[in-house]
This record gives C-alpha cells, sequence and structure tokens, in this order.
C-alpha cells in the first residue's frame, strides 16, 4: 500500500469519532479504531473491517461509526514542504476545542483537542565514569558497569574519545546516581542528560500522546494556529534543539502562498509581473534547498535566514495569483533549480555570489547592473539648454502656457488670461489680478508692507515657494515666475504629479495617489530635473521616474522628469547613514581602542569584501558580510569618513542598498516590471544564462 494510502486508512477512525464527538479520557487518548495490517493490494471502495474500540467507562464506549472518506486535502499533497516554525511560549496550538488526529509511526490513531502544550522531557540521569582512547578499553568499563548492576553506554556524540556514563533509573536524579557509583567503586562526574527522544502532547482534559515524532492532522479544512500564526496543512511535533521542534508540512503552492507576501508585499509592489518573479524565485529556492535539514526533520526555517513565511494572514488576491500563475515553475540552469537568493535594494549593481558567499559560487550569480534593456525617452531630438534655477524653470513652464494660450509670453498678458481680470502696472497690479490682497487679509496673511511681500507670504503658506524679485534684467522672468505660481494658487494652472511607465502611445503618468492616468505625446517639452536645476532638452529614463505635468486650459504643455537610470532607485533603501562612536565599533568588533576603519577589497558592484580595523593591540580582518553584521548595516556597499563631533570622532558610514546584494532584486524587479518587462525576463536579468521550467518533483 503507498503511504498516502496507509495515512487514509489510519485516519478514517479518528474522524468518524470526531464526527460522534467521542469524549477523551482524562490521561490517555482516547484510541482509534485500528485498521488492518497494510496489504499490498487494497481493494478499491472497501475500507477493512474495525475493530471495536476499547473506552473507559466512564464515558460509556462509543459505537463503532462506518467508515467514511477523507476529504483531499490540497493543502497537503505533493509536492511537500517541510517549515520549522518559530513558536513563542505558550501552547503551540492554543484553539481551545480544536480537533486532531495524532499518528505515531505505525500506531493507530488517536483524538486529541486543544489547547495543546508539547514538551521534550529529558532523559534519565547520567554520570561519566570514564573516557577512553580505543572502544575496547570503552566496552570493558560499560561490562563492568553492568556486572555491577548498572546500566552502562557509550555517551553521544562521539569525538576523539570514547565517553562511558552510567545510565540512572527511572525517576533517579544524578546525585543518587553518582552516590550508587560511589558505593560501588567506580568514579564519576555529572554529565548533562540527554533528551529521552521523545515528545509529550497535552490536551484538553489532560489527555496525553507521546512519541518520537508525533503528526498532528487537523479534522476540519481550516488553517491551523500554532502560537500567533495560523497555516495550512498539518504539524508535525518532534524534539529539537532546545526543546520541541514545530513542523509545518504542507503542499509547496500552499507555502509559497505565506511566502511572497512576506518577501515582497502587493502593497508595496503592486505589479503582477514583479509578484510572478518573486514567486518564481521563491519556489526555486525552496525546491533547491529541499532536504537541507533532513536530519532534524525540515526542509526551510521560516525566517529571513531562509525565506520569511508568515502563513495565511498574509496571503493576498494579487500574490496568490502571482503563484497560480506560475504553479510549478523554477528557474535552472544546465536543467538542475538554482540557489535562487534575492534581496531587497542592490543600488545599482548587483555582486557576484561567491564574492560574499564563497560555498555558494555559482556561474548564475553574477553581479549585473539593475536596469533592464529597455529605456524610455521624451523630449525633440534638439540640444539641451543650460541648467536652470527655480525662477527660470517657472518662467520657461510659464512661456510654455502662453503660447498654447494664445498669449505674448510676458507677464501682464499671461495674467490676463490666467486670471481673468485685466492686471494694472507693475507687480502690484499683477497680485491685485488674482485678488491677493483680499484673500491675504481673510486669511490672516496680509502681513507684508509690500504687494509682492503678501503674494510671496500667501505662495509660501501654501507651499508654493517663490525667492522675491531679483531687480534689473531679470525682473521680466521672475515676474512671469509669479504669475505661473498665482495660477496655481487660483487653480487655473495645475500640476499632475507620478510616475511615467511606456503607453499605447508614448509615454504614460501613472498619478500619485491612485488618481488614475494620463497619455503623454511624445512632442511635449521636456524639463529634465536634477534637484533643484532643470534643463530643458532631450531625457532617457528608467520607468518609474518620477514626473511633473504642467496643464492649462485643458492643455499640458510642459513635463518635467525626474530621471531613474537604474531600476531599484525607487527603493527607499536606496541610500543610508549609519553613525558610531569609536567605543560602540570597539564593543561590537571586539577590538579595543579602535583607530582606523578601512575596506580592503571591494567586489564588482563597489561591495565591501574585506575590512581591516586598526585598534590598540593591532588589526583584525573581517569578511564584509561579518562586519555588515557586528554593525548591523543595510548593506555592505558603503565608505567610511569620520567626523568629529567634541572631542571624540565617530566614524560615518555612507551607504547605498538593503541586504546582501547577491541574485534577484527586489526593488528592481518592480521597477523593470513597470517598464514593461515580464517575470521571465526579469529573472533573466538578474540570473545569468538561466532557463525558466516547470520543475515535475523528484531530481534536484
Amino acid at each position: 500500500m503507498t503511504e498516502p494510502a496507509t495515512r487514509l486508512w489510519r485516519l478514517l477512525p479518528a474522524l468518524a469519532f470526531a464526527a460522534l464527538g467521542c469524549a477523551v479520557g482524562p490521561q490517555v487518548a482516547a484510541p482509534v479504531v485500528p485498521g488492518p495490517a497494510p496489504s499490498p493490494t487494497p481493494q478499491a471502495g472497501a475500507p477493512p473491517p474495525a475493530a471495536p474500540v476499547a473506552a473507559p467507562a466512564p464515558p460509556a464506549p462509543c459505537a463503532a461509526a462506518p467508515p467514511c472518506a477523507l476529504p483531499p486535502r490540497a493543502d497537503v499533497g505533493p509536492p511537500q514542504v517541510r517549515v520549522l516554525l518559530t513558536v513563542p511560549p505558550g501552547p503551540v496550538l492554543p484553539e481551545p476545542g480544536r480537533r486532531y488526529a495524532c499518528v505515531v509511526g505505525d500506531a493507530p490513531a488517536v483524538l486529541l483537542r486543544g489547547p495543546i502544550t508539547a514538551t521534550a522531557p529529558a532523559g534519565p540521569a547520567q554520570v561519566q565514569v570514564g573516557a577512553f582512547g580505543n572502544e575496547a578499553n570503552a566496552a570493558a568499563v560499560v561490562a563492568r558497569l553492568a556486572a555491577a548492576g548498572f546500566e552502562g553506554a557509550v555517551a553521544e556524540p562521539k569525538d576523539a574519545l570514547i565517553r562511558v556514563v552510567a545510565v540512572g533509573r527511572e525517576g533517579e536524579d544524578t546525585a543518587t546516581l553518582a552516590g550508587r557509583l560511589r558505593a560501588a567503586g567506580f568514579p564519576g562526574q555529572a554529565a548533562n542528560a540527554p533528551a529521552s527522544g521523545e515528545v509529550v502532547l497535552a490536551g484538553e482534559g489532560g489527555a496525553t500522546v507521546r512519541g518520537p515524532r508525533v503528526l498532528l492532522v487537523p479534522l476540519d479544512p481550516d488553517p491551523v494556529r500554532v502560537g500567533a500564526k495560523a497555516v495550512r496543512g498539518e504539524i508535525e511535533l518532534r524534539p529539537g534543539a532546545g526543546g520541541v521542534a514545530v513542523i509545518n508540512v504542507l503542499n509547496l503552492e500552499a507555502y509559497l502562498r505565506g511566502v511572497v507576501p512576506a518577501e515582497m508585499g502587493p502593497r508595496a509592489f503592486p505589479l503582477l509581473e514583479a509578484l510572478k518573479a518573486q514567486a518564481v524565485a521563491a519556489r526555486t529556492y525552496a525546491v533547491a534547498h529541499l532536504g537541507e535539514h533532513a536530519p532534524e526533520g525540515y526542509d526551510l526555517c521560516d525566517s529571513p535566514a531562509c525565506q520569511a513565511y508568515e502563513g495565511v494572514e498574509a496571503e493576498q488576491p494579487l500574490t496568490d495569483r502571482a503563484v497560480r500563475e506560475t504553479e510549478g515553475e523554477i528557474v535552472t540552469y544546465l536543467g538542475r533549480p538554482i540557489d535562487a537568493m534575492y534581496h531587497s535594494t542592490c543600488a545599482g549593481h548587483t555582486e557576484d555570489g561567491g564574492a560574499l558567499f564563497p560555498a555558494r559560487a555559482a556561474p548564475y550569480l553574477k553581479g549585473v547592473p539593475c536596469r533592464g534593456e529597455r529605456t524610455l525617452a521624451a523630449g525633440v531630438s534638439s540640444p539641451r539648454g543650460p541648467w536652470l534655477g527655480p525662477v527660470e524653470r517657472l518662467a520657461t513652464v510659464g512661456r510654455s502656457l502662453a503660447e498654447v494660450l494664445g498669449c505674448a509670453a510676458s507677464p501682464h498678458p499671461l495674467a490676463a488670461r490666467l486670471a481673468g481680470a485685466q492686471p494694472g502696472p507693475g507687480v502690484a497690479g499683477i497680485v491685485a489680478a488674482f485678488a491677493v490682497p483680499a484673500t491675504a487679509a481673510t486669511l490672516h496673511v496680509a502681513h507684508g508692507r509690500t504687494a509682492e511681500d503678501t503674494a510671496l507670504d500667501l505662495l509660501r503658506l501654501f507651499r508654493l515657494p517663490l525667492p522675491p524679485s531679483p531687480r534689473g534684467d531679470r525682473q521680466a522672468a521672475w515676474e512671469v515666475a509669479l504669475v505661473v505660481r498665482l495660477g496655481q494658487l487660483a487653480g487655473t494652472v495645475q500640476t499632475h504629479e507620478g510616475r511615467l511607465v511606456p503607453g499605447p502611445s508614448g509615454l504614460r503618468l501613472v498619478l500619485d495617489g491612485d488618481a488614475g492616468t494620463r497619455d503623454i505625446p511624445r512632442a511635449e517639452r521636456v524639463l529634465e530635473r536634477r534637484g533643484e536645476r532643470w534643463r530643458d532638452g532631450p531625457v532617457e529614463f528608467s520607468a518609474g521616474s518620477r514626473a511633473t505635468l504642467w496643464c492649462a486650459a485643458g492643455t499640458c504643455p510642459v513635463l518635467e522628469v525626474e530621471a531613474l537610470e537604474d531600476a531599484d532607485a525607487g527603493s527607499s533603501w536606496t541610500w543610508w547613514v549609519r553613525e558610531f562612536s569609536l567605543d560602540e565599533l570597539g564593543a561590537r568588533l571586539g577590538v579595543a581602542g579602535v583607530r582606523a576603519v578601512s575596506v580592503t577589497a571591494r567586489g564588482v558592484s563597489g561591495r565591501a569584501l574585506s575590512v581591516s580595523v586598526s585598534g590598540r593591540d593591532g588589526s583584525k580582518e573581517f569578511g564584509g558580510m561579518a562586519f555588515r553584521r557586528a554593525l548591523d548595516l543595510p548593506d555592505t556597499l558603503f565608505v567610511v569618513t569620520w567626523v568629529r563631533t567634541g572631542s571624540a570622532p565617530r566614524a560615518r558610514f555612507l551607504g547605498r542598498g538593503w541586504g546582501h546584494g547577491v541574485g534577484m532584486c527586489q526593488n528592481g524587479a518592480y521597477g523593470l516590471a513597470r517598464g514593461g518587462a515580464g517575470y521571465v525576463e526579469i529573472l533573466k536579468t538578474y540570473y545569468t544564462g538561466v532557463e525558466v521550467t516547470r520543475w515535475q518533483g523528484g531530481k534536484r
């Protein structure tokens, strides 16, 4: 009989008891009616005969339930993944009254109700009586112990010396055992008692189940709450490092539904192709690491040390769709799943995997620029103009507005069109045409001594800054800029801000705040922006670049573009700063009297591969990742400067990026998707020489 079929027959009685609501005894979980011994040729549709139930009295025994079919569970079907869960103190399965079939090896399943606690009790006391260089001497001492009425054993783990221990009786503590050994003439010293090799589960009413491994199968299709996390699938409990290992056993695709939104949330990255790339990368990573921790009973952990897994409560419709539409797809190199490393922000260039992780060097983990082959362009092919300041930029916008409004590109004609009133002479006439004095007085802003002061105060209040007039030959340009700002205040000049992506006939501006989109013909006048400087002329940029569209009377003649050159430049982690005192550096790095920090080797992306720290007693060398972890830096792409505050210098780290910088850049993937790249193109951008194929399970 195949394993799934065997498991099915073992669980049928548990389901029958659950349906009848049979009581569970106060000390031992009620046994489920056992099925017959497994047969290599079971008869389809004819379940094995059930044995009678031996139930305590009271309660009265339940009648044997008729066999029933176990409904298929999509969340535990193959291919499976086993995830070690991080569980806080308290009941492992806290839901009161929740029913589980508990399976221990080949024994019949038993029913246990929540809340369920789990412990891994220690084994019997041990006292070491000798350590030997050869097995013959060790065996002789074990024989002497046995002759004296003691249980002797060779302790684990074995190392250069073979340690022989005496094992205590049930309930005997170490001191008592040591006293008996001394009385029998054996030397001894206390040894750590090993775990018993079992877990003990306690459920509702004190019912218990114990065994070396216990599989808990929920008897309903709802997700299981484990600690504070709800997960799909089943739960296996076994002894682990420091206590009980809680392992979520579930289908690979169900697992990914809790991974993709945890690693790349759809609210921050709301583009399907980017999320599909993340789904394929996460699936590939899981497949490549199946069995990596087989001796401990799991494949992956639930933290970012493996892949972040947050279970059912992280699931989102868009990431579910990304998982569903890429079902079974993985990234392969020469036909085998790759080690699909990924990170948040690469800051323009990824790093060679082998440079930071020598044990994980691979031909497909090569450092590459974080940009796709596609770039966008705006503006006519004409020579670029000179760089402009804030006033000249607004004057340029004003002259373009005047052209489409059909008026002269000078302050008073433009003011007449935008204010709807003929202005009087000078700045005071322009300000009066826009009703600034009355507006300022009503809003308690009329503090200026001149019309210009009042206008500038009112513009500053509404975050429309303009410097004072320069007089002289730049006065006319300043007055045009003033008209543009007053038009913005009056609402006759509009600005639309957002990010640029490819459109059906040119560019499309995706407006901020989910305010829709606007298609932009390529013939618009373009101002390239860099900080507080602008220049007229054509510009190339990556999708997702910030842009502002200037409009009046339904026409939008000017597009400002703040060009992004890298696909991940929109990340909030594109730059960072950290500072440490010398004492802080010394404490974190284990170097007394820090005097200097220098990067001694950099990778293809500029990331620090080795760092030397000089101190009072000499220098200490660090690998780039070890240095990053010691100081908790966001990335290894940094430079070190020194600043003096008071009498003590401080180390100042100016850096870019977030994560290790190897493999797929998540913010870069999102940037490429904004530019129209599909998920396969995104994956091939970051993993060199790979293919995207469908995994059928089996060999990795």
